[in-house]
């Protein structure tokens, strides 16, 4: 009789283990808020500071961290490698031909490469203190993410593209601002408003980014009466900077779907590819988790592109809408604007980068050059993290341009590890 309590007591544990969610974060606190002597709260967000402190971003905020599950799916290396000292491209920045290793160490300031093809690394490597096991802060990069969640929430009827936001986050009540503004509007990623400076200053104040933080949060700043009234305007095509825009989506998410930010990313994108190193989502001083703040090691963010990737191929197995892929890779109109620096006939849609000449690539890009990339033809995915001295610009999108040709035309340039 023992022995069969046992046993049944065993493959009871054995159950309860499997029914639990993987998909589980626990709350950490912010650490020191300072690095070295002269990194501090008040200039952790300054570009010369980025290398240092976007894989060290819990030092300086709270974060909800995932607990990993055993077992993470590691990614599994190519028979060949990508030899970046023989590969070649022209360099935007004086029309001379160069090495790849040249282009990442020279003008864009690489700190974490991840080529993927297939799902095999075909190339990787780290520089600058980057560790392939950091998570590191993706900032702005984190909104097409987020337009992503919208678009898996409209096939999921969490969301109706044609509804008012109010609908749906009643805390944010009447204003006319909100009333007028649809779900569908605020996915495209087209359209913001002309804050002033100080809008700007206070919504990061209320979300933690900078020093004396209030205790309210990010969300009843958001949630303030008038706030939405300011005009509207267009919005580059690649951002420069975070805007409130990407916090109301965020709430608009968690509030539709009825779970945490960090919990409906993880539950529907990195769920069948398993995170290989920690996740971190920073949150304001309520534990709310923020637009702005994932950070993901370089292998776990390349893996999303291969979820994308995965989607064209296998749609009746992904929660992506096969619509949003058709979207982000059908052909642009003879009209569309240029994108200064990116081939003729780029278009920004829902955050991501439609990009023009050869047929079905996309890319996220977010400031200072980090990106990621994917040619669904060639089944091809780039993972870069980037410490470029600029936000953006229009020699930074070409040298980027030029990387991705380079990587997709090399199939010369390949060796055995």
């Amino acid at each position: 009789m023992k022995r069969r309590l046992t046993a049944l007591s065993l493959c009871l544990s054995l159950t309860a283990m499997a029914a639990e969610p993987a998909c589980q974060f626990e709350s950490i606190p912010s650490g020191p808020q300072k690095l070295g002597r002269w990194i501090d709260k008040g200039n952790w967000l300054s570009n010369e500071n980025l290398r240092v402190t976007l894989p060290a971003a819990n030092t300086f905020m709270p974060a909800q961290r995932m607990l990993l599950a055993q077992g993470g799916e590691a990614l599994r290396p190519a028979n060949r490698i990508l030899d970046l000292n023989a590969a070649k491209a022209i360099d935007p920045h004086d029309g001379r031909e160069r090495d790849l290793a040249f282009l990442l160490d020279s003008r864009l300031g690489a700190d974490g490469l991840l080529v993927l093809q297939n799902g095999r690394i075909l190339g990787e490597r780290y520089r600058n203190g980057q560790q392939p096991e950091d998570p590191r802060l993706l900032l702005q990069a984190t909104r097409p993410l987020l337009n992503l969640l919208g678009a898996v929430s409209i096939g999921q009827g969490k969301l109706v593209a044609d509804r008012a936001l109010n609908r749906y986050v009643p805390a944010l009540g009447s204003q006319p601002g909100i009333r007028k503004q649809s779900v569908q509007r605020l996915l495209e990623s087209k359209e913001g408003r002309a804050w002033r400076d100080e809008d700007l200053v206070a919504w990061q104040q209320a979300g933690g980014w900078m020093p004396n933080a209030p205790t309210t949060g990010v969300r009843a700043w958001l949630a303030k009466p008038g706030r939405w009234e300011i005009p509207e305007t267009d919005i580059a095509p690649v951002p420069l900077t975070g805007t409130p825009e990407n916090d109301l989506l965020a709430w608009l998410l968690t509030e539709s779907n009825g779970v945490p930010l960090s919990r409906l990313f993880c539950e529907q994108l990195q769920s069948r590819l398993r995170p290989e190193h920690p996740v971190l989502w920073l949150t304001d001083p309520q534990g709310v988790e923020l637009a702005d703040g994932l950070a993901l090691s370089l292998r776990d963010f390349g893996k999303l592109g291969q979820v994308l990737l995965e989607t064209r191929s296998n749609r009746n197995r992904s929660k992506i809408p096969g619509w949003f892929i058709e979207t982000l890779t059908a052909s642009a109109g003879l009209r569309t604007p240029e994108i200064p620096g990116l081939a003729k006939g780029s278009e920004a849609r829902y955050g991501f980068i439609h990009l023009g000449g050869d047929p079905s690539r996309a890319a996220l890009i977010g400031p200072n050059g980090t990106s990621l990339y994917i040619d669904f033809d060639r089944r091809l995915v780039i993972a870069l993290y980037t410490s470029n001295p600029v936000t953006t610009s229009p020699l930074l999108l070409a040298t980027l341009e030029q990387f991705w040709k380079a990587v997709g035309n090399s199939g010369m340039a390949l060796r055995k590890p």
